[in-house]
């Protein structure tokens, strides 16, 4: 059971870190002194969010490849489900996490 409470939180810890970085990036970017390159942002933004997206996509499929194998009365079954949702709710929020740089054309808002 434990096992199945860390899959869970898995996600949405991935995706708490990501928007961390995303607006950690965002910060960087756009301070009055200008850390790195609104150009160096988005690619940065867009390796780390691939890689996060690959990374939850893989949790996906084992999520979806434990439901298979598992009995329909099964007393893990419901935990399963909140595996599956907890990584397709994540993975979507990554993608609204870029949402900021990819609309971001200059950090004049």
């Amino acid at each position: 059971m434990t096992g199945q409470v860390i899959r869970i939180a898995r996600p949405v810890t991935l995706w708490s870190l990501h928007f961390i970085a995303i607006y950690a990036l965002i910060s960087a970017a756009c301070a009055p002194r200008g850390l790195i390159e609104p150009d160096m942002m988005r690619g940065v933004a867009a390796i780390v969010t691939a890689g996060c997206a690959i990374l939850l996509l893989v949790w996906l499929v084992l999520g979806l490849r434990t439901a298979r194998m598992l009995d329909a009365d099964a007393p893990e079954r419901p935990l399963n489900v909140a595996v599956i949702w907890s990584a397709l709710i994540s993975l979507l929020a990554i993608f609204a996490n870029l949402w900021p740089v990819a609309v971001l054309a200059t950090c004049a808002g």
